[in-house]
């Protein structure tokens, strides 16, 4: 905490960026002094929060607040800091500091509510304090809060005793004898600090010690969140796969394995998903931490670290310089979201995407039979993907000057891969799942003008051409918008092996229930290449009324297949025209051929 002190509070550097820096964390190879200003940008933005914080604890009154004020643990951290600079600052740096600083900041101005008091988030300055001391070897009793008796000391461990009382407090002690907690009824139960599970352990000496977060109240979306310590088996298959994922990265990958290492600190454990559909994610103020559901195999975790840690990237590189002012709200098609995103998340999606792709680019030339089939499909997914989003987002009119600098040097980093030769048929299987999702998407959000759709209708029934008709539609977001990558993960399974994807099709539906609610015998048809059957099935659905997206972005490939034209142009680029339209007529009693209906509107505009 250099230039800090009780009295006077804190002193923040300032921090600048060449452009030759800026580009240099745009590109696909960073070194060493780009990650180092990251870190330098991010901790001082922590010193600047907990500066606010301390300003606004001062002046805030914590109904039925235990705990004493927040100098006292100050003075406790700044003793800490004396004692052990280096120590302060790794706790200060960590993620989870700023998640909670950025969430106590948040409460105390009142734009967010949760469960625990005011006191409780406060009181974690208590427990950094705590954490500072015994990172510096120090004597100190403080008090700290406690959550049914757990009290969690970042970047060490958890102490834990029985209280009853779902938010309460005791006084930690620190001296020659070791911990001890002193509870609200004046018991004074020995402790010990249960360390935090650390992942790389048997990755070998040069791997990163990463901290699997399972106890912390900041490591998820939800805040405060309960500690949820994992099996021992299941932290064990956690360092197993750990330890070969980052065989992977050193060995395929070593600029990842670089930028990792110095990057990505803190990983969240969620249970484990659907082997196709992995959940991760990640907070803008918790940079280096990752949210990440329990991997299928080592591929699936490094290229899940790839992924994340590329969003804290941004979100830092945003904490220097805007890449987008503010923009309008959530109208972005992003392909591998269900739903609109904001021009900013756009943003984060591309640039971790791309870094996806250069991933099974070169992940690809390591394998062999359907591992590589699945990593050729992959690639040519998300090449797909971020070619199209790319391609938005740098039309985009809320870009800043830079963020169209940065965006020039993404695709830069796109044109190689352009190049990179996939088999034919797993091409073309990716581009069907990525039309598939973004028909979908255009189904589920696009609302056609009221007007117009009156007008088709009304033509329709005179039996006259189809009206002139606007190419742009209102994004209108769907309050809860179904999953669209239903039959991307299907191809997935047919390439693992026909016969899981025959078990799947034909198991009870409780199994297909796992990937989503609504896959149909159209579905599995259409991915296995049966486009007759899947056209007939699909048909049957739409004129019976479906508005489910998926049937509707289904049957627009199945005529595309069968016979390209009018049609299925309509289908795939105004499905939402063509379902609004077949609505409004069925609604006079008549009960229109939909490829037809298509077809009439599909030559114009």
């Amino acid at each position: 905490m250099a230039g800090c002190n009780s009295a006077h509070g804190l002193s923040l550097p300032h921090h600048g960026m060449s452009l030759a820096q800026f580009d240099a964390m745009a590109s696909e190879r960073t070194d060493g002094g780009t990650s180092a200003l990251l870190h330098h940008v991010e901790r001082t933005r922590r010193l600047l929060a907990l500066r606010l914080v301390l300003h606004h604890a001062r002046h805030h009154h914590a109904s039925q607040n235990p705990l004493p004020p927040v100098d006292e643990a100050w003075e406790l951290l700044i003793t800490a800091e004396r004692a052990d600079p280096e120590a302060v600052a790794a706790l200060l740096s960590r993620p989870q500091v700023g998640l909670w600083l950025a969430h106590v900041l948040r409460r105390l101005r009142n734009k967010v509510t949760d469960t625990a008091p005011v006191w409780f988030h406060l009181g974690q300055l208590h427990l950094l304090a705590a954490a500072g001391g015994l990172s510096a070897k120090l004597r100190f009793a403080i008090p700290i809060p406690l959550w049914n008796g757990i009290g969690v000391l970042p970047g060490l461990g958890s102490v834990r005793v029985p209280e009853a009382a779902e938010w309460g407090h005791g006084t930690l002690v620190a001296n020659a004898t070791g911990l001890t907690v002193k509870t609200s009824d004046g018991t004074a139960h020995p402790v010990e600090c249960e360390p935090i599970r650390l992942l790389g352990d048997e990755a070998g000496s040069v791997a990163p010690r990463i901290h699997l977060d399972d106890t912390g109240p900041y490591r998820g979306l939800e805040v405060p969140e309960h500690p949820d310590p994992l099996s021992e088996s299941s932290a064990t298959r956690w360092n197993k796969v750990f330890a070969e994922a980052w065989t992977i990265l050193e060995q395929n990958h070593p600029h990842r394995a670089r930028e990792l290492s110095s990057g990505l600190s803190v990983i969240t454990p969620r249970p484990a998903a659907h082997r196709f559909r992995p959940y991760s994610g990640s907070v803008g103020e918790g940079y280096g931490a990752a949210i990440i559901s329990e991997p299928h195999d080592a591929a699936q975790l490094a290229v899940t670290m790839v992924h994340e840690y590329q969003h804290s990237k941004l979100n830092a590189i945003s904490h220097l310089t805007p890449l987008v002012h503010e923009g309008p709200p959530a109208t972005c098609y992003a392909p591998w979201r269900d739903d609109p995103r904001p021009v900013s998340g756009l943003y984060q999606g591309v640039n971790a995407f791309l870094a996806v792709a250069e991933f099974w680019v070169r992940q690809r030339e390591h394998l062999s039979g359907s591992h590589a089939a699945l990593a050729h499909f992959e690639f040519a997914l998300v090449r797909t993907q971020v070619t199209e989003a790319l391609h938005a987002l740098r039309r985009h009119p809320s870009l800043t000057d830079l963020g169209r600098r940065f965006a020039a040097r993404l695709a830069e980093r796109l044109e190689p891969l352009d190049k990179a030769a996939v088999p034919a048929e797993l091409r073309a299987a990716a581009e069907a799942a990525a039309l598939d999702h973004r028909t979908a998407w255009r189904a589920t959000h696009l609302h056609p003008v009221r007007a117009q759709v009156l007008e088709c209708a009304q033509r329709w029934h005179a039996g006259e051409p189809a009206p002139p008709l606007e190419t742009h539609s209102p994004v209108v977001a769907a309050a809860t918008p179904p999953r669209l990558d239903a039959k991307a993960i299907l191809t997935r399974i047919l390439l693992a092996g026909r016969a899981e994807l025959d078990a799947l099709r034909f198991d009870p539906p409780g199994h297909v229930h796992k990937i989503t609610e609504d896959v149909t015998e159209a579905d599995f048809a259409l991915v296995t290449g049966d486009y007759k059957r899947a056209h007939a099935l699909y048909s049957t659905e739409l004129t019976g009324g479906s508005d489910r997206p998926g049937a509707w972005s289904g049957f627009g490939i199945a005529v595309r297949e069968l016979s390209p034209g009018p049609a299925s142009r309509a289908l795939l680029e105004r499905p939402h025209l063509v379902r609004a339209v077949r609505r409004r007529i069925a609604a006079t009693g008549e009960t229109p051929d939909v490829e037809r209906l298509a077809e009439w509107l599909g030559p114009v505009g």
